[in-house]
């Protein structure tokens, strides 16, 4: 079996990267914006930031309070 280069390795993981910075980065634009429950928002911005792909998701359905 061929191992893997850096270069090859890099454009497997290319689309989970941009997926993941896009919704970080909605995700925080939303939370300047929305009204939030359970946590204040400077921990909802440690939850997405560090939180990988769980920690955006995790905001859209549980941090955001619903009108």
């Amino acid at each position: 079996m061929d191992k893997l280069t850096t270069i090859e390795l890099f454009k497997i993981f290319l689309p989970l990267i941009i997926i993941q910075l896009a919704l970080m980065t909605f995700c925080l634009l939303k939370l300047s914006k929305d009204n939030v429950k359970y946590f204040p928002k400077w921990i909802w911005v440690l939850i997405i930031v560090f939180g990988e792909l769980l920690g955006p998701i995790a905001y859209l359905l549980l941090g955001r309070e619903r009108e």
